[in-house]
């Protein structure tokens, strides 16, 4: 199993190859501001790079801009097989939430959130249009394996929580008053990352454990799973912001490797020194030998020649009959 942490900028774009089939989970932004920093690429871009046929399942974490903008794209040149997302609401009417006085005023969470609307609306067209199911999933799917030895196993997010997001999805389509409208649309937002899917995947005696931007719930996962969900690798979740690093996520994945997704600019205090700080810690005390990969800063050091071209992906090699991984770059 290889798994490629793409450096989609400020989101996060995640490939996972298993002989011939192939996951995609999440696809970064469509903004072109972002992919303006050295060694940053469209994940569209970055498929084509590695010759990919086709993608057999997408996974949309939630409907976030820098989760969801990008895979439109991939759609649009890529075969892909189904996509499973935390939520499928209706379509919403975008033309009413661009008129939101925040969003008109540039408000910068109402505008990114927008872009997420138009990105999912445009998904759901281009996925019609080709006959590509979409499949809401959550926690009770438990464990499926869309091919021998392979295996996806959704952690979150709970039924009821994703029924609460539909019923506010749902309520912001049919809400003819505009300042009610509006409210419930920074709602959804704000609840976006708490739906987001957090999942295990395991070939063999490899396993990464993937977070969405989940930051809240660890303590349950930690007390439902206990030590079953140990892996070699945890993607930090929220792009490594301060509450970016539960100690009840660590705790149930016990990793070696640590990714995280962030800007070059790590906007929004993400990467933050802090978060890590503590994983350098989490490895020292536990005497792992791994390390910490922000895909942003990908083959940095003191001595690396300006000039040379940045990678634009992390890459691990799983082998699974022992889970020993080990790390190459994608330039």
């Amino acid at each position: 199993m290889r798994v490629h942490f793409v450096n989609v900028g400020y989101g996060e774009a995640i490939l996972i190859e298993k002989d011939d089939y192939r996951l995609l989970v999440d696809g970064g932004t469509d903004r072109a501001t972002e992919y303006e920093a050295k060694g940053s690429i469209r994940v569209a871009e970055y498929l084509k790079k590695l010759k990919v046929p086709k993608v057999d399942m997408m996974i949309v974490t939630h409907i976030h801009d820098d989760h969801i903008g990008g895979l439109p794209e991939v759609i649009r040149v890529l075969p892909v097989g189904e996509v499973l997302i935390n939520v499928n609401p209706p379509v919403l009417p975008i033309k009413m939430i661009a008129n939101f006085e925040s969003v008109r005023n540039g408000n910068l969470s109402g505008n990114l959130f927008r872009n997420a609307l138009l990105s999912y609306a445009e998904m759901v067209f281009l996925c019609g249009e080709r006959g590509i199911p979409i499949k809401r999933i959550d926690a009770e799917a438990g464990i499926i394996s869309p091919v021998p030895g392979l295996e996806l196993e959704f952690l979150t997010p709970n039924r009821q929580l994703q029924d609460q997001m539909m019923q506010a999805y749902q309520a912001l389509s049919t809400e003819k008053d505009e300042k009610k409208a509006e409210s419930i649309f920074y709602s959804i937002d704000q609840h976006g990352n708490a739906s987001s899917i957090a999942m295990r995947v395991k070939a063999g005696k490899a396993a990464i454990l993937l977070s969405g931007d989940k930051v809240d719930g660890w303590d349950s996962i930690l007390e439902k799973y206990k030590d079953r969900l140990c892996c070699g690798i945890l993607k930090a979740t929220h792009h490594g912001q301060l509450d970016g690093l539960p100690e009840a996520m660590v705790e149930v994945a016990q990793p070696d490797h640590f990714v995280i997704c962030s800007s070059e600019d790590r906007r929004f205090n993400s990467a933050h020194p802090e978060v890590i700080e503590r994983i350098r810690s989490y490895l020292k005390e536990t005497g792992k030998q791994g390390g910490v990969y922000i895909t942003g800063h990908l083959g940095e050091a003191e001595n690396a020649d300006p000039a040379m071209e940045k990678p634009c992906a992390v890459i691990f090699d799983c082998k699974e009959d022992t889970g020993e991984i080990t790390v190459e770059y994608s330039i």
